[in-house]
């Protein structure tokens, strides 16, 4: 059996959707942008929300370097009921929720951000790992990463890594039980 793994970035206070150039950038790093890499080449296939998919989309498409490359060539399953082509991004398939549990089955599936595809696939059991790149940064408001989860949400906690930077990066497995 495959998995999935989600990987967000998030300041001190859950903020996922505050500007990169404050809350992420300055806390970048050589080895959190390998830690990316090898999460992406140890992936079979992207899994991606639309929005998610057409930001990521317009910001990569025309990049080069190692993670470009890998993020360009690799297949791409973008989760939409409303996306009527998927012709902005190569190697690109359309599919519905429901078919996240067959894909699962078969592949190693990577999905960016923690929007509302990580927390449906959190609550059903589908999620196996959340990588959380965690930048120490208090953003006071924004989408927070868990936005009033309607009942207990217990992580493992399974690995850690501390950059020079002051970031950190939480390996955590859903308790699903």
């Amino acid at each position: 059996m495959s998995s999935i793994t989600a990987q967000t970035h998030a300041t001190l206070d859950g903020v996922i959707n505050a500007s990169p150039v404050d809350t992420l950038l300055p806390y970048m790093s050589d080895a959190g942008r390998q830690g990316a890499l090898d999460l992406a080449l140890a992936a079979d296939a992207l899994q991606l929300a639309r929005e998610t998919w057409q930001g990521l989309a317009r910001a990569w498409r025309d990049q080069t370097g190692p993670m470009a490359e890998r993020l360009n060539a690799m297949p791409k399953y973008v989760v939409s009921a409303t996306l009527e082509s998927a012709e902005e991004w190569e190697h690109t398939t359309i599919v519905s929720y429901d078919d996240i549990a067959g894909l699962r089955e078969r592949e190693q599936l990577l999905s960016y951000g923690c929007g509302r595809l990580a927390r449906d696939l959190l609550t059903d059991g589908l999620l196996d790992l959340l990588v959380l790149s965690l930048t120490p940064v208090v953003a006071g408001s924004g989408r927070r990463l868990f936005d009033d989860p309607d009942h207990l949400v217990r992580l493992r906690l399974t690995d850690s890594t501390t950059f020079e930077t002051g970031a950190l990066r939480l390996f955590l497995r859903p308790d699903h039980a």
